[in-house]
């Protein structure tokens, strides 16, 4: 039964039918005793309470632990010729937002070394967010030995968590303070007439929840991570960390094929210090290139013209996503709901982002946690 149809069950009312018992007519109800309106609501209640009991512990005790591996192919510009006809494979981890909480980590890293026991990837890229704070560096180190070698290379950026420790308690009062701010400033400081006091107060209520909707969520920032460390972890496990830099990768693959792709990377937008001239500075005009950003915000700014593809996370895919209403948060400000995970394109620069394997808060539903095995091929 849907959930649809049991909640039409609750609230229909009980069927009814008529017997004949010494040429008299009975009136009588399903399960013999008519229902009363109070008794109706109390069941209804129990209901929704229950499957919002039963949606929550879903959320919190089983989506975020079941990690998918998904696959995409995307076709590159620019690249007939420069890497092999039956493709280059690429896997793409993000945001694993480690912090030391083994009995949710470590069977998320057993699960990614089930999904990927058997594959190979020329490339394994990770676009940030490793740790949500330094005393999940054990679980990091795991999950890179976890994590399949590949064939040419493994590449990284790092994200805003793997810089800064944040508090989340007050968020949503920082949003409301912001939001003020920004409505002051909307009505040019003049207060609406006392009798449309009613009416504001729904009205702005209406608008701020839009506006927790659609802005990043601010936590108050409380500490800096030792970056050093992950920095070495990274580099122990053949990581090259593209701070601001790009690489590039020619090789004669034997067989008459070559590779000639150009893979940069970019600062985190929002604790670190992006330079996209220095980042892109070096890509060739002669090559597909491959931009690698922890946040999707980086498309905003200008200097992107050599990018053809942009691998990214951050976003988590929104970690909830409703039927109808898609994710309920996106954590960027320049991206469209529908653009919050997967394939997009912003006008000819394509953009992948990855949902991430962990949460910022510990809850998904709808957007299960996830690796994604792409394929690249030339473009037709």
């Amino acid at each position: 039964m849907s959930l649809t149809q049991a909640i039409r069950t609750v609230f229909q009312k009980p069927t009814q039918f008529t017997t004949t018992q010494n040429g008299q007519s009975h009136s009588n109800r399903l399960n013999g005793a008519q229902t009363d309106p109070q008794t109706r609501f109390l069941q209804s209640l129990g209901l929704l309470t229950g499957l919002g009991a039963g949606l929550a512990s879903y959320a919190f005790l089983y989506e975020p632990f079941d990690v998918r591996l998904d696959t995409i192919t995307i076709r590159l510009p620019r690249a007939r010729g420069r890497i092999p006809e039956e493709g280059l494979t690429i896997l793409h981890v993000s945001d694993s937002h480690f912090q030391g909480h083994d009995w949710r980590e470590l069977p998320k890293v057993r699960r990614v070394r089930e999904l990927t026991r058997h594959l190979q990837p020329d490339l394994l890229i990770h676009t940030g967010d490793f740790w949500h704070k330094e005393s999940g560096l054990a679980n990091v180190l795991a999950l890179l030995q976890a994590l399949p070698r590949p064939r040419l290379a493994s590449f990284a950026v790092l994200g805003n968590h793997d810089y800064t420790c944040y508090d989340m308690t007050k968020a949503v009062a920082r949003m409301w303070r912001a939001f003020q701010a920004e409505e002051q400033d909307r009505r040019n400081g003049h207060p609406s007439p006392r009798w449309k006091a009613p009416m504001k107060k729904a009205d702005e209520l209406l608008r701020f929840g839009k506006y927790v909707f659609n802005t990043p969520v601010e936590g108050k920032r409380t500490g800096r991570n030792n970056i050093g460390l992950l920095h070495d972890a990274l580099e122990r496990y053949g990581f090259q960390l593209l701070h601001n830099r790009g690489v590039d990768l020619r090789q004669n693959l034997g067989g008459g094929k070559q590779l000639a792709l150009h893979i940069a990377g970019v600062d985190d937008y929002v604790e670190g210090e992006p330079d996209l001239a220095a980042a892109l500075g070096q890509a060739p005009d002669d090559a597909p290139t491959i931009l690698l950003s922890h946040n999707p915000d980086i498309l905003q700014e200008p200097g992107l013209e050599r990018t053809d593809l942009i691998l990214a996370g951050h976003t988590h895919g929104g970690q909830i996503a409703l039927p109808f209403l898609g994710p309920l948060h996106t954590q960027a400000g320049h991206i469209t709901r529908d653009q919050a995970a997967g394939h997009s394109r912003r006008e000819r620069i394509q953009l992948y982002i990855n949902q991430g394997l962990g949460e910022g808060i510990p809850l998904r539903l709808g957007v299960p946690p996830q690796l994604t095995w792409i394929q690249l091929l030339p473009e037709d």
